[in-house]
């Protein structure tokens, strides 16, 4: 019949998008007193058994990896990040997530807490999060990648909170 859609076939397209975002928080140490916020978007990688691919493999029963994001890390790099990255490119400093949420079903929010005593004073222009990693650099599977739109100059007696929030949308 004209003018109809067969069943086999949708009539509208669907999709599901999933989107990151860092917010870099810089805190006069011991306190809440925000000193800065910088927003930036950030790239989920796509590259065998990092980011993306990670989520197939889990949907497929590949349960090589959790999943689970264990590590955030801080570095130096003013490399643009690439969906192909596995790894920062000057990794700093890595701590756990301090706070995680399931926000509305759609959005994961992921906290890291940077102590004053634990962050070198250094420039940091990049973050990313890592799968089943440790406190070592360079374990883990890569996740996300994101270059602060401004970088940060950390000095003394300031304590650093990076929030990730991925959100699922259609």
């Amino acid at each position: 019949m004209e003018g109809t859609t067969p069943r086999n076939h949708l009539a509208v397209q669907e999709g599901i998008r999933l989107k990151g975002t860092v917010i870099l928080r810089a805190y006069k140490a011991g306190t809440k007193e925000l000193l800065t916020e910088i927003t930036t978007p950030n790239i989920i990688v796509n590259s065998p058994n990092h980011g993306l691919d990670l989520i197939i493999q889990r949907l497929i029963g590949t349960n090589t990896y959790s999943l689970n994001i264990t590590e955030g890390e801080m570095g130096t790099g003013t490399t643009t990040p690439a969906v192909t990255d596995t790894q920062l490119t000057a990794g700093v400093v890595r701590t756990s997530p301090t706070y995680v949420a399931d926000n509305g079903n759609t959005i994961a929010v992921l906290q890291f807490f940077f102590p004053d005593s634990t962050l070198p004073n250094d420039t940091y222009s990049e973050f990313g999060t890592f799968v089943d990693g440790s406190n070592v650099i360079g374990s883990g599977q890569m996740f996300n990648h994101a270059l602060f739109a401004t970088s940060y100059a950390k000095v003394s007696g300031v304590d650093i909170t990076v929030e990730v929030d991925f959100t699922l949308s259609q």
